[in-house]
């Protein structure tokens, strides 16, 4: 698909989506609050001319609708149908035939004669017909009430736009893409619930019926003509009587019930229940969604340190040195930088063969294929190579060859940056693409130099036994093999010494990423943060109460502190703060700079920097707490502190979930507090705006409270404030303190629909994370459990043998807490593991006499192959005669 092909269907998806979000939503709303409605242009220019576009619109969509209905009842040459398919697949970029199969049974619902019909009814302009016999003035809002059969459309509408914008890349996680659906599906039926709840009320006060719930809340009063007729005189706008119906559809339909309007008949009633019935439907599944949202949205991180917890216990129990500790570590840290805690090698296990064999090909063939020697060679030839490679990931200092060593095959860099050098002098840089011994591929010999891993790497060793097999153009390929040598040792130029070791004395063996003093200053910086998101609600309290700006000197001062502290992090950030690539400790102060420049956001950094609130002095301090405002858009840098603190608090062997329960805590406790300090705003915004009622005089002419708002130097204000948030958003809904006017209103109707779905998914996740604690303890009695029961019910094993094996699985997690062993070693690169290998077993192998006159080589193969085995007590290691 072209790429204006491709924006001309993201723009008819919007328009379907938008028009179809119109048609639903002005409907219901003319008919409730614009009963004088009419198709005079002049008098509503607006809805008019909106519902012409739509109609318009709609009879276009049809009209393609009914073509392509016509043409799918034609019958098809069976040769032209696989063209068909591959041309679908490439105009409406899907991937597969999967996604052909799911595309073709949606267009197919789309085509059928009933969908199509039901198109018609719903695009129809029936409001036109009561131009010709329609005497009353509602007539055109209930004759347009055919355009909310878009509703069942809607939801395919809204799914094809959140699919195309996801292909664009817009909405990267589903989970953001459900849950975006479900606020907007609750909003949407708080709007349809609230506008019919006050037609029935409208209806049942226009019948004579006493006392309906607009009229108790003040939007409108009964009087009677003299001709017995019953007539509304509005005490409020529409506006107003709209906000209060949605809002009492949101505490009824996400279950807070303030208590404030409440149904006074029977049909209100029976609405109110209908209401509540789908608001619980739908309250239910967003929550759900939420809670999965939150627990699972740094899953994968999740994942990731739980296996470090286990390659720590691995590390301790086998007493590894400190330096390979590091280096397992480091490996781990750039496998969740590349990978981001997705299992290769599990993916690639799960693909087909053929599947296997072009992701492989797509990963090595192009770089093998970039050898000069190789650039002819057949596709047979590139295959048995490709099949054949070995690719390793080398840590950084890491030798791939050592001098004097035996070549085994030429090496190619995948990734990273490698050195070749003599002696200790770099003769050689390698980067992506590079090569080194190529002629090894046909002529034995010993490398004359070291090549050395400066950064992690990745590896392409081809095996020179692969050519054994392949006598064709040998001939010829040494001959060019021998050229490129030549000239590849021509080329080598001096790059000096190869000791680039990390500063590690005086101020800056501070700034590396790992030392105490960086880890300290990361939590402090994110102590700052959080004190922003505390202090500048709070000073903003202090501006609508017309205090001067040196009413509140503590957060004044603490305030400047954390200005300047901010001030010099930016200083070191740009100018000494080193930080790791490639596993590698960058302490070159112009990369730095540039690494600076390119993760932050400049601007956003000198904004939130800049004392902005000190011109405030030239208006006697009245508008600096304003001013302050600006230092909260610095604000998304907390989540990398964030991280540096979850990664100081795991070294502490503190429990993950632990960790994440604290965060979450203090998420709640964000919210709940901006929430409370918003919400006290609002009353004297309010005030100023001329409304005599405000939910703090109502709260403290409340004869039941006893404490009043000025107790504790204001602060019981600010703890009303924040305890209506939380009994808000919570759902608790006691109803003691609820708005008393319309910005009142319109605030508590925002924080009950998001903060009222929000915070009930926050603690469900809690509850998910604290089910977690001591996670692995738990999955270890767990699966002891289940052994005990399937050797007992379905392996009928005797009494003493079942205690002998649960002995064993007690020792195991006494000891190093039922660490796989395999499983570790596994994962671990080729060098790493011989590393560990060697350190752990190298004793035992240079005790034998035998073993202690191989070579280096031999060694480590012998290392490689070793095998630990456990026994329990009483166990026969070996029984006198037997072959070993």
């Amino acid at each position: 698909m072209s790429p204006r092909d491709a924006m001309f269907q993201l723009i008819l998806s919007w328009l379907r989506a938008i028009f179809c979000i119109y048609a639903v939503a002005s409907i219901p709303w003319r008919l409730a609050f614009c009963p004088e409605f009419t198709l005079d242009l002049v008098a509503f220019p607006g809805f008019v001319l909106i519902d012409m576009a739509a109609t318009i619109f709609f009879s276009y969509d049809l009209i393609a609708l009914a073509r392509a209905k016509i043409q799918s009842t034609r019958q098809v040459l069976p040769e032209t149908i696989d063209l068909m398919k591959d041309n679908t697949i490439k105009n409406n970029g899907l991937d597969d035939l999967d996604d052909f199969e799911m595309y073709e049974q949606s267009q197919q619902s789309n085509y059928s004669w009933w969908n199509i019909t039901v198109h018609l009814l719903a695009t129809l302009p029936l409001e036109y017909a009561s131009l010709f016999f329609a005497e009353n003035d509602e007539w055109p809002n209930y004759l347009m009430t055919n355009r909310i059969l878009h509703l069942i459309y809607l939801p395919r509408h809204l799914n094809e736009l959140s699919a195309l914008l996801a292909r664009r890349g817009f909405i990267k996680n589903i989970g953001f893409r459900r849950t975006w659906l479900l606020f907007f599906t609750m909003a949407l039926a708080g709007h349809l619930c609230g506008s019919i709840f006050y037609l029935i009320g409208r209806r049942e006060a226009m019948n004579g019926m006493q006392m309906s719930w607009p009229e108790v809340a003040g939007i409108y009063s009964v009087e009677s003509t003299s001709e017995g007729e019953v007539k509304l005189v509005m005490e409020q706008s529409a506006a107003e009587a709209y906000i209060l119906s949605i809002y009492w559809a949101y505490i009824t339909m996400i279950t807070t019930g303030f208590g404030d309007i409440v149904p006074l008949h029977i049909h209100e009633t029976m609405w109110c229940i209908f209401s509540m019935f789908i608001g619980v439907i739908i309250t239910a599944l967003t929550i759900a969604n939420l809670q999965l949202l939150v627990t699972n949205l740094d899953a994968s991180r999740l994942e990731f340190q739980r296996k470090i917890e286990m390659i720590k216990k691995f590390m301790k129990y086998k007493n590894l040195p400190p330096y390979l500790q590091d280096r397992i570590l480091a490996f781990y840290d750039y496998q969740w930088t590349v990978l981001k805690g997705a299992d290769e090698q599990k993916f690639l296990a799960e693909l087909p063969s053929t599947l296997q064999q072009q992701v492989t090909n797509f990963m090595c063939r192009d770089i093998i294929a970039s050898l000069p020697i190789l650039r002819n060679a057949n596709n047979a030839l590139l295959n048995a190579l490709v099949e054949c490679a070995e690719m390793n990931t080398f840590s950084p200092s890491d030798e791939i060859v050592k001098q004097g060593e035996k070549l085994t095959g030429a090496i190619l860099v995948a990734h990273g940056e490698v050195e070749v050098l003599k002696g200790n002098v770099v003769e050689r840089k390698m980067k992506e693409l590079d090569r080194f011994a190529e002629e090894s591929l046909f002529v034995d010999g010993t490398s004359t130099h070291t090549v050395k891993s400066k950064g992690f790497s990745e590896i392409i060793l081809i095996p020179t036994r692969v050519f054994q097999c392949e006598q064709k153009d040998i001939d010829d390929m040494k001959e060019r093999s021998a050229a490129m040598s030549k000239s590849t040792s021509k080329a080598n130029k001096m790059f000096g010494s190869a000791d680039d070791v990390t500063p590690s004395s005086g101020f800056q063996k501070h700034c590396q990423p790992n030392s105490s003093f960086r880890k300290t200053w990361n939590c402090l910086i994110l102590c700052g943060y959080i004190f922003y998101m505390f202090s500048i609600p709070l000073s903003l309290m202090s501006v609508v109460n017309n205090e001067p700006f040196q009413a509140t000197p503590v957060l004044l001062s603490l305030g400047y502190v954390v200005d300047v502290f901010f001030m010099v992090d930016a200083v070191l950030e740009f100018q000494y703060f080193m930080y790791k690539e490639e596993g590698l400790v960058v302490f070159d102060k112009e990369h730095i700079r540039k690494h600076f420049i390119q993760s932050r956001s400049i601007a956003r950094e000198v904004i939130g920097l800049l004392p902005f609130d000190l011109i405030c002095i030239i208006f006697q301090g009245r508008y600096a707490h304003y001013f302050r405002l600006v230092k909260l858009v610095r604000a998304p840098n907390m989540l990398l502190y964030a991280e540096s603190m979850s990664q100081m608090l795991s070294e502490l062997n503190i429990d993950l979930s632990f960790i994440r329960v604290i965060k979450l805590n203090i998420i709640m406790l964000l919210v709940s507090h901006v929430v409370g300090c918003c919400w006290y705003m609002i009353a004297h915004i309010s005030e100023e705006y001329g409304f005599s009622q405000n939910w703090i005089l109502a709260d403290e002419s409340n004869e039941l409270f006893t404490v009043k708002h000025s107790d504790l130097n204001g602060f019981s204000a600010y703890l009303r404030s924040v305890y209506w948030a939380i009994v808000g958003m919570s759902t608790v809904g006691y109803g003691d303190i609820i708005p008393t006017n319309i910005i009142e209103t319109t605030y508590s109707t925002f924080v009950i629909l998001f903060g009222g779905l929000l915070l009930p998914a926050v603690v469900g996740g809690l509850a998910a994370y604290m089910s977690n604690f001591r996670f692995a303890e738990k999955q270890y009695r767990k699966n002891v459990s289940k052994a005990r029961a399937h050797l007992k019910d379905h392996l009928k094993l005797k009494t003493i043998t079942i205690e002998k094996i649960t002995r064993f699985y007690k020792y195991c997690w006494n000891r190093h807490g039922c660490v796989m062993e395999d499983e570790v070693m596994d994962e671990l690169s080729t060098p790493l593991r011989i590393s560990v290998a060697s350190y752990i077993s190298n004793g035992a192998i240079s005790s034998i006499p035998f073993f202690s006159r191989c070579n280096e080589a031999m060694k480590q193969l012998i290392l490689a192959s070793l095998q630990h085995i456990q026994y329990i007590p009483y166990d026969v290691i070996i029984e006198e005669g037997s072959t070993s």
